[in-house]
């Protein structure tokens, strides 16, 4: 969507405020509201369930998708004629469900650059800011820094976008993080506590440290993710979340039955006999669970390393009915790189990846693994969210590296 004169001022106005003075206007919340029926890729109306404060002209910005409100169906303040599909070369027009979150934006308040460092909430004349190129919402938090929230902070997001509205999109760590706690404090190193990861283009992401340490396990260098942490402590390790946050109250990726997504990890392990577990994978949006025991999430599918002889298995469970295993019948050996992929269909139906070793970090040529007790779809309407999970064995750690992690959408 090619900008005005008038919008590119308005931009560019708003742009100086956010940096730098403290303008005399009061300060806008934008409103934000569901649709109260599920919207097709090709309707041209829509209807609200509340007003939000929408009028013919305003825009409607909903999972990556922007669109403008034509005019009001007989005289209604909550049911639109729309326009479709009017993102910058970004998003077109794509069914969403009845509890996506969509927000009543008018011409001023949307944006197409990011927002960072320091804020005042008072001094900001709309919030949040919305980058509507680039599906990215960012909030001024009370700790007066600008971050970057979950695409819904409201209820469930039956999730139809990643990567910002694309359909793929890869952090290789190679570019600037802000690791904090939620309060805007600095990451902990301490037992059970949970860090957010600003900055990345897969969105917010979220991991729990598992043990105390005095070395964090978010460690980016030579653009690689090192999750070693001390390397010493047996059952040290981390869960990281990709793209959401694990909490059910929050966004999850994907709902199971209605879309599909993969993730995947190029990953090198120095030495196999110091994991306990190392896989990835998909499992339900809840809460952390405590020692990194994935295996009591409700719904989960993995592939990786599950003991010290660096066997790759497969496993999946659907709701609680208990663990499917099986053995890919391949070894990971010591200083090996491997890539991992776990994908789930827009069925619910899990599917498991992996390459050979790949020193140079190629793009990689993947294996599909034999699902024989694995692969059984899993349930519909779950909300599920990418992760990590790693955990040490014994004293001596394996130095884990992660070279980049890939999130990918299917409609």
């Amino acid at each position: 969507m090619k900008l005005s004169a008038f919008r590119k001022v308005a931009i560019l106005y708003a742009f100086v405020v956010a940096m730098c003075v403290s303008p005399a206007f009061g300060q806008v919340r934008i409103d934000h509201t569901t649709f109260t029926a599920a919207v097709t890729a090709t309707a041209e109306r829509a209807t609200l369930s509340a007003a939000s404060g929408s009028s013919v002209g305003d825009y409607l910005y909903v999972d990556g998708e922007l669109m403008r409100i034509r005019v009001a169906v007989n005289a209604s303040t909550t049911e639109w004629e729309i326009q479709r599909g009017l993102g910058d070369g970004f998003t077109p027009a794509r069914a969403h469900s009845v509890n996506a979150i969509v927000w009543v934006i008018d011409a001023g308040e949307s944006y197409t650059f990011n927002v960072q460092g320091t804020c005042t909430p008072a001094s900001e004349r709309y919030l949040p800011v919305i980058n509507t190129r680039e599906n990215r919402i960012f909030d001024c938090a009370s700790s007066g820094y600008w971050i970057e929230r979950e695409r819904d902070t409201v209820s469930i997001q039956r999730a139809s976008t990643v990567c910002g509205g694309r359909y793929r999109c890869r952090e290789e760590f190679n570019g600037g993080h802000a690791v904090m706690q939620d309060d805007g404090t600095a990451k902990s190193l301490t037992d059970t506590e949970e860090n957010f990861v600003y900055g990345s283009p897969l969105g917010a992401i979220e991991y729990r440290e598992e043990q105390t340490k005095t070395a964090s396990s978010w460690i980016t260098i030579n653009g690689q993710l090192d999750i070693s942490a001390d390397n010493t402590t047996s059952a040290e390790g981390v869960e990281i979340v990709w793209g959401a946050t694990s909490d059910a109250a929050l966004n999850q990726m994907i709902e199971l039955g209605t879309h599909g997504a993969c993730i995947a990890a190029m990953i090198t392990v120095t030495d196999i006999s110091g994991i306990d577990d190392l896989v990835i994978g998909w499992r339900q949006n809840e809460a952390f669970v405590d020692a990194n025991l994935y295996e009591t999430y409700d719904e989960y599918a993995i592939i990786g390393i599950q003991d010290t002889a660096g066997d790759l298995d497969i496993e999946d469970e659907e709701a609680g009915a208990g663990v499917q295993n099986d053995d890919v019948g391949v070894t990971w050996a010591d200083a090996e790189r491997r890539a991992l992929k776990v994908c789930i269909s827009s069925a619910g139906v899990p599917t498991f990846w992996y390459t050979a070793n790949n020193p140079d970090n190629e793009e990689p040529a993947y294996l599909q693994a034999t699902s024989t007790n694995t692969g059984d779809a899993l349930t519909v309407g779950d909300g599920m969210v990418p992760f990590l999970s790693f955990l040490i064995s014994g004293t001596d750690g394996p130095d884990v590296t992660i070279q980049w992690v890939e999130l990918s959408y299917s409609p």
